[in-house]
């Protein structure tokens, strides 16, 4: 073999040596006299290893391999081969492994790791990163890992001052959350070109947002941001105040701390209402109030525990339904009838609960927080007719449409606990309540009416909105604090609060003072709102559908008669039905719904902004949203403008009131009701409506509309809506720490744009196709509107309630889907569910108490409640009768590169710090889990034994019944047998001592079934054959019968051998006829058992001839007493017999 591989290197070299100009090798030609191959070849001789190197320093040069010496060196193979075969053996296989290496020239193992060399000319031919500008190594750095940013703070001061400048931590905000950027991402077509028409798709590199930290950062907003959302994510529970378990109760339990805690509340209806203080003060845990409006009635519960309190389950109050009041009612006011809604309802966890009968008569029922037993705030009936000028409400056709509780005490004491409760009525009229006693103001006790006014007789107020961060400098600035809205979309607005009277004594009623207090304050109309006429061919539509009457103020001087007079136009507004306001107005729509951002400001001392939803929910409405955002403009700016202006943005006209007086009157541009007005009384040729009294102001508000737009929201129904409800969401601009210029300690920013997300907030609306739209509240009016910045689409059928803050956004679907989104679109998929769908059975017991419920949804979500604090995680959310409260932990994680101790999640598996773990932390905490589950069930088995006896050794359950089984057959065989035994041997003493008379006919035995002897036999017989040894067991029996039958043919125990289960002993008559007596007394009575089987069939031979001779040696025994007893009293006869044949019965015998 070696012989012919030498042959074929030596015919090869030859044919490579004619051809020196091309060599090929891996299928590549190269040129060795080419001076462009040498670079290869000396990388190749530099990578020689130094064997093959080796004593070939001849032919190899000092810059590479020669071609010659290198086919010198392969053809001298030959040669060293046949020297060295002449001193030793060579190895199987040794030639073609030199051949190989000879050939291809061994790489030198290089060390993991760069190289550093040193460049000799010291001249760098690129640019190095220090030569960028600071522009673009800012835009680099802000690409990095937040946790990268320290270290590069290190490398030199530059650097240092580029990482911690806001643009690096800015850009880095903007491209982790893409924002609106999204919305046009999400949306790409895939051909890449885009709609021109397509609205919703807005690009922007400004974020919008509301802060989490007041003196937020970009670098700290960033990096909080991240830290929740990953908390959030990961769903480890919270420990600190108000996780579940931290409560004194709850942590005495011992459980293992969760994130999530589902109870009942115990309510007889869905709850729709929540409003929840999640913070423990002093020791007071965190409480919980929860309602269902159907039924008027709440509960209290501690979210960390789950307990329910005995508040409000006690009392058996319960609204009446609105279809078994009065059935005829189409709601919503769109019969003939009076205007009637289901019942409403307000919850607050300082004060109670507050809800309103919908139907026609209804009242207002209160309960406080500290009373078990609510009741109906009324008024005196009776005290209005004394007075003219106040107006007469017709209670009976009088229901509550909207209801208002006080969240927390700012509202009370700023307006010295007169306003502590709001209600609106299908009739138009506000009423006011008080909560408590003010310690400078009037006495007035919790519930007592304290003032109360007519914004619009006739239409109701469908829905109330107040400041519950109103505080005394938005008092001094006459910022907006009180919104109402009816059905025919107009808005109503309070600047100033009421005034409370000088002194309240018990001879002045609580009425007269309502209305009287209510004239301290004046309620405002957005001009851009009021009721548009429908026309007509008569005009009269526009006069009585533009106008509309309100209760008047102190401060526009009227005169007792005047104040009459408009209490009775109000009256007779009061009076009409809602068919007559559909008639002669535009816009009737009672299921409207009213948003309000009271912390809105244009830093001129305005700026609030109240949107009105347009839900679209019958059949000839489409879903709008309208916002109206507030300005003051004051006279100076109202003289600059042309009189002859036609959009002039306020026209004042002075006017004479039909009540005498003058009055100024302001109308907007975008009311569409006074410009038909005037063209209607134009060609009418009619006088001027009365003027709507205001008093004069300095400045005059004026309402600028914008129009929020969506693609395909008009074919929609808008079924929730929410407002960013944090803490920094409801702080205004002269609030606000960064804008503050009193405050010389924190660096202000130059610029508002400089401000993370400049102070702006969400506003969420959801629909019916399970969509939910983000609009930014606070943006500038523009002419085309306001778009959408992010739509989200879930998984819900349809969106039931909705809950924002500045960190998520929660939705909650029909089908009882919730889940958590980021608003800023970090991820385009919901972060947490929080909870899975729901079935939507209705429990019957909850059938029985309300079976109004039969065509309600009892999986929709009702109610979400976040907590203010978007730092915090902690939520509940509310789903038919049951409530979920979820505490995430939110603590920081240390971000060096130190080795972290592993901790355990929220199922107590130990894992790593990353979300989700590796292999072998999965494998270990499996293999820990299982540990402990074989601990406890050892425990748990060592109990049971020492207390109830239970358990064998180390069986198992399965083992001991398997052997409680085995050992109870070997007891039923013993059993068996040992009844076997018995049985054979009463049978032969029945056998012997029951014969009847000298028959050669062998009668039936007294005892049924086959003996126990003839069974064994009969078992045996087909195993062996025993045909004699059978014919001599019956032969014995035969025989031994036969010897025991009397002379009358009967057996003497007979009758008791087979009757009777006791022992019976038969005495021996003595006389003449002893022939048929009985065997003496001294024979052992044999008692009946009961019939059983006989023996078993595997009973041995031995068993049954011992059986045998037993039997035998009985009989034997028994005959032979029998003679001796009949020898022994032979002559003798105890009871002689009477004379006589002894034939027959009777006097027969007597004779």
């Amino acid at each position: 073999m070696q012989q012919e591989l030498s042959d074929i290197s030596t015919q090869i070299h030859p044919d490579n040596a004619q051809h020196p100009q091309l060599s090929q090798q891996h299928g590549l030609q190269h040129d060795p006299n080419d001076p462009t191959r040498r670079p290869g070849l000396r990388q190749l001789s530099g990578n020689m290893s130094p064997q093959s190197a080796g004593g070939e320093s001849a032919g190899i040069d000092g810059e590479g391999i020669n071609p010659d010496s290198l086919q010198q060196r392969l053809r001298r193979l030959n040669n060293v081969s046949i020297e060295q075969n002449s001193t030793r053996v060579v190895t199987l296989g040794q030639r073609i492994s030199e051949y190989e290496s000879a050939l291809t020239p061994a790489v030198p193992r290089q060390p993991l790791g760069f190289k550093v060399i040193k460049r000799a000319d010291g001249q760098s031919g690129s640019a190095q990163l220090a030569d960028f500008p600071n522009e673009i190594l800012t835009h680099i750095l802000s690409h990095l890992h937040p946790d990268s940013h320290a270290s590069v703070a290190l490398v030199s001061k530059r650097f240092y001052a580029l990482v911690t400048t806001p643009y690096a931590w800015r850009m880095a905000f903007q491209r982790f959350f893409p924002g609106s950027a999204a919305l046009v991402t999400a949306r790409k077509p895939q051909s890449g070109v885009w709609d021109e028409d397509d609205s919703d798709r807005v690009r922007s590199d400004i974020r919008h947002f509301t802060r989490l930290t007041p003196r937020a950062s970009w670098r700290s907003e960033y990096l909080l941001r991240t830290r929740l959302l990953r908390s959030l994510v990961r769903g480890k529970p919270g420990t600190s105040s108000g996780g579940i378990g931290s409560s004194a109760r709850s942590s005495q339990s011992g459980k293992k701390a969760s994130a999530v805690l589902t109870y009942n509340t115990k309510l007889p209806s869905a709850v729709n209402h929540i409003h929840a203080t999640f913070k423990s003060s002093g020791k007071k845990p965190p409480r919980v109030i929860h309602g269902a409006s159907d039924v008027g009635v709440a509960s209290a519960s501690d979210p960390t525990c789950g307990k329910v309190e005995k508040w409000g389950l006690d009392d058996p109050f319960g609204f009446a339904q609105l279809d078994e009041v009065v059935p005829h009612i189409i709601p919503y006011g769109i019969g003939e009838g009076p205007a009637a809604v289901p019942n409403v309802m307000d919850v607050s966890q300082p004060y109670g609960l507050l809800g309103g009968e919908g139907f026609p008569g209804g009242r207002v029922f209160y309960r406080a927080t500290g009373e078990f037993r609510g009741k109906y705030l009324g008024q005196e009936p009776g005290l209005v007719e004394a007075h003219p000028d106040i107006p007469k409400i017709p209670e009976l056709s009088e229901g509550i449409c909207s209801v208002w509780i006080a969240k927390s005490s700012s509202v009370p004491y700023l307006t010295q606990s007169l306003v502590g409760i709001l209600t609106g009525s299908s009739l138009g009229v506000v009423t006011a309540y008080a909560l408590g006693n003010f310690p400078s103001g009037p006495r007035y006790a919790a519930g007592e009416i304290s003032a109360r006014w007519v914004l619009s007789p006739g239409v109701p107020i469908i829905a109330l909105k107040v400041d519950d961060n109103y505080s005394q400098k938005r008092q001094t600035l006459n910022r907006v604090w009180a919104v109402a809205l009816n059905a025919l979309g107009e808005v109503y607005y309070l600047v100033q609060p009421p005034t409370a009277p000088g002194s309240k004594t018990k001879a002045d009623g609580s009425v007269k003072l309502a209305w009287h207090t209510g004239r301290s304050t004046y309620w405002h109309l957005v001009e851009a709102t009021r009721r548009q006429a429908r026309p007509d061919e008569s005009g009269r539509n526009a006069v009585r559908g533009a106008y509309s009457p309100r209760s008047p103020s102190t401060s526009q001087g009227l005169a007792k008669d005047q104040m009459a007079a408009e209490a009775r136009e109000i009256e007779k507004f009061l009076r009409y039905k809602p068919a007559h306001f559909r008639k002669v107005c535009y816009g009737w729509d009672m299921r409207r719904k009213l948003e309000v951002d009271f912390a809105s400001d244009d830093e001129h001392g305005a700026g609030e902004s109240v949107f009105i939803i347009d839900c679209g929910l019958e059949e000839d409405q489409t879903s709008a949203i309208r916002r109206f955002q507030r300005s003051i403009t004051s006279k100076s700016q109202l003289d600059d403008q042309p009189a002859d202006s036609p959009e002039s943005t306020v026209e004042i006209a002075s006017a004479p009131s039909i009540f005498g007086g003058s009055s100024i009157r302001s109308s907007s541009p975008n009311s569409s009701g006074s410009p038909l007005l005037r063209q209607v009384l134009t060609a009418s040729g009619k006088l001027s409506p009365p003027a709507v009294v205001s008093p004069v102001k300095p400045g005059l508000d004026d309402w600028c509309e914008t129009v929020l737009h969506s693609k395909g929201l008009s074919d929609w129904q808008i079924t929730a809506t929410c407002l960013d409800a944090s803490q920094l969401a409801l702080v205004t601009c002269f609030e606000d720490p960064l804008k503050d210029p009193a405050d010389s300690t924190s660096s202000l920013p130059a610029t508002p744009s400089d401000i993370p997300g400049r102070r702006a907030i969400f506003f969420a609306v959801g629909t019916n196709q399970g969509k939910v739209l983000l609009w930014n509240a606070r943006e500038a009016h523009t002419g085309d509107g306001l778009h959408p910045i992010r739509i989200v689409q879930t998984e819900s059928p349809e969106i039931s309630c909705l809950a924002l803050s500045a960190l998520y956004l929660v939705h909650g679907g029909s089908d009882g889907l919730v889940q958590a989104w980021d608003p800023l679109a970090s991820t385009l998929d919901p972060i947490r569910t929080i909870n899975s769908r729901t079935p939507s059975r209705i429990p019957r017991h909850l059938l029985t108490v309300n079976p109004a419920l039969r065509t309600s949804n009892f999986s929709a979500v009702g109610a979400i409640y976040l907590d203010p604090d978007p730092t915090v995680l902690h939520g509940i959310v509310a789903f038919g009768t049951f409530v979920r409260y979820w505490a995430y932990s939110s603590s920081n994680h240390a971000t060096g590169r130190k080795r972290r101790q592993r901790h355990s999640d929220i199922h107590g598996r130990v894992t790593g710090r990353r979300h989700g773990g590796g292999v072998q932390g999965y494998i270990a905490a499996e293999a820990e889990e299982l540990r402990n589950e074989q601990q406890h069930q050892a425990r748990e088995q060592a109990r049971l034994r020492s207390r109830f006896g239970v358990g064998l050794g180390d069986l198992t359950e399965e083992e001991a019944i398997r052997y409680a089984e085995m050992v109870s057959q070997e007891a039923f065989l013993a059993d068996e047998q040992r009844r076997a035994s018995a049985s054979d041997t009463g049978s032969a003493a029945d056998f012997d001592t029951t014969s009847s008379s000298g028959s050669t006919i062998t009668p039936d035995p007294s005892v049924t079934g086959p003996s126990p002897l003839a069974a064994s036999s009969s078992a045996h017989n087909d195993a062996t054959d025993e045909s004699d040894y059978e014919l001599q067991i019956q032969a014995a029996i035969r025989l031994s019968l036969l010897e025991g039958v009397n002379d009358m043919g009967a057996s003497p125990r007979a009758s008791s051998s087979g009757e009777y289960d006791i022992p019976i002993t038969i005495k021996e008559r003595r006389g003449k006829r002893s022939s048929s007596s009985s065997p003496s007394s001294s024979h052992t009575p044999i008692v009946k058992r009961a019939e059983s089987p006989g023996p078993a069939e595997s009973s041995s031979k031995p068993i049954v001839d011992a059986d045998l001779e037993f039997a035998l040696q009985l009989s034997l025994a028994e005959e032979e007493s029998r003679k001796a007893s009949l020898a022994a009293l032979d002559g003798e006869d105890e009871f002689p017999s009477l004379g006589g044949s002894g034939l027959g019965k009777g006097k027969g015998r007597a004779l």
